[in-house]
C-alpha cells in the first residue's frame, strides 16, 4: 500500500467522481483509477462502485475512509514535528546546573525560554561542574548553568548575566550595616565561605573582591554551599557574602545589606560543547542572547 494510493482514494471518496478527484489532485484520470483497482486487489476488498451519478463507497470503503485521514492526518503531523524538530522549535534539552543559580535566575531564564518554544520540554539535572563537564563530553548535556568554569578543551564558556552579591550579618549580632561601615562588620565577626568544592569557586571569588576593597577577614569555616553558610548566619557563627538572588530566600535570623562597591561581582555563565550543532542547542543560545540584550525582560524582583 503507498501513500498516494491513499491520497487518491481520499480525493475520489470526497469528490464522489474520479474526474473531479484527477482535477482535484492536478493528474490525469488513468493513474486514478489503476492505483483504486491495485488498492482494492491488495485489500481483498471492493471500496469504491460506480454509479449513473459518479462513485459510491462501499460499507467498506467507509471504514477504509476513516483510517485513511487519520493516517494522512498522523503524516502531516509528523512531518510538520519533523520540521519543528529540524528548527530547533521540538525536543528536550538536557541542562545541568549547580548552586545558587538555580535559585532565582535559571528559572526565570527557562520559563522565558519556555513562553517562546513550548513544545520543547527542558530536562534538568543538578550536577557539579565537573560533572557537567564530564556529561557535555559525553554527550549526555546540552548545556550547563553555574559560576567559575574552569577553562576544558572543546567547551565554551558564555557569561549569562553579573549580579550583584549581598552582605549577610545575624540579626542577633545588632549591627546597623550600611555603605559607611561594611567593610568593619569582618573585624567584628569572622567570614564563612562556601562552597567547599569545584575550584575555581565562589569562595576564591569572595576572598578576592574583598581584598579588592582592602578586607582582610578571618576566615573560620568552609562549608558546603550557600544554604550551609547562611544557617551559619543565622546562628550568630560569623558573616557570608551570597549572590542577589539569594536574598529571596528569607532566611530566619539574617540581614542583607548589597555594597555599592559590589554591585557586579558574580557571574552567571553557561558551558557547552563547542563541536555541539544540534538545532536545539543553537535555538536555546539565539534567545538566551536576545534576553541578555534585553534588561528589562532579564529583571528579575528581589
Amino acid at each position: 500500500m503507498e501513500i498516494r494510493q491513499l491520497r487518491y482514494f481520499v480525493a475520489v471518496a470526497e469528490e464522489k467522481n474520479f474526474g473531479h478527484a484527477a482535477r482535484r489532485l492536478n493528474v490525469s484520470q488513468p493513474p486514478i483509477t489503476r492505483q483504486m483497482h491495485k488498492l482494492e486487489d491488495e485489500l481483498g476488498v471492493l471500496l469504491l462502485k460506480r454509479t449513473s451519478k459518479g462513485t459510491e463507497l462501499t460499507e467498506a470503503g467507509k471504514v477504509f475512509l476513516e483510517d485513511a485521514r487519520s493516517i494522512l492526518a498522523q503524516m502531516e503531523r509528523g512531518a510538520e514535528r519533523t520540521k519543528a524538530a529540524q528548527k530547533g522549535e521540538l525536543g528536550v534539552i538536557e541542562i545541568g546546573y549547580f548552586g545558587s543559580v538555580s535559585y532565582s535566575i535559571v528559572p526565570h531564564i527557562l520559563q522565558l525560554f519556555k513562553q517562546d518554544n513550548p513544545l520543547v520540554d527542558l530536562s534538568l539535572r543538578r550536577m557539579s561542574k565537573k560533572e557537567q563537564v564530564h556529561a557535555l563530553k559525553q554527550g549526555q548535556l546540552h548545556l550547563g548553568f553555574g559560576r567559575y568554569y574552569p577553562n576544558e578543551p572543546g567547551l565554551v564558556i558564555e557569561e549569562v548575566i553579573n549580579e550583584g552579591v549581598a552582605l549577610c550579618v545575624p540579626t542577633s549580632a545588632g549591627i546597623a550595616v550600611d555603605e559607611s561601615n561594611w567593610r568593619d562588620v569582618f573585624d567584628m565577626l569572622p567570614l564563612i565561605l562556601f562552597p567547599s568544592a569545584g575550584r575555581p569557586n565562589f569562595a576564591d571569588a569572595t576572598v578576592a573582591m574583598l581584598k579588592r576593597e582592602g578586607v582582610s577577614p578571618t576566615i573560620s569555616m568552609v562549608v558546603e554551599d550557600g544554604r550551609a553558610a547562611l544557617m551559619q548566619v543565622a546562628i550568630g557563627a560569623g558573616v557570608c557574602v551570597v549572590p542577589i538572588s539569594m536574598i529571596g530566600m528569607n532566611w530566619y535570623g539574617v540581614d542583607f545589606f548589597q555594597p555599592d562597591a559590589l554591585t557586579d561581582d558574580c557571574p552567571v555563565s553557561i558551558i557547552y560543547r563547542k563541536s555541539d550543532t544540534s538545532a536545539l542547542l543553537r535555538r536555546f543560545l539565539g534567545v538566551l542572547r536576545s534576553i541578555r540584550q534585553q534588561p528589562d525582560r532579564f529583571a528579575i524582583d528581589r
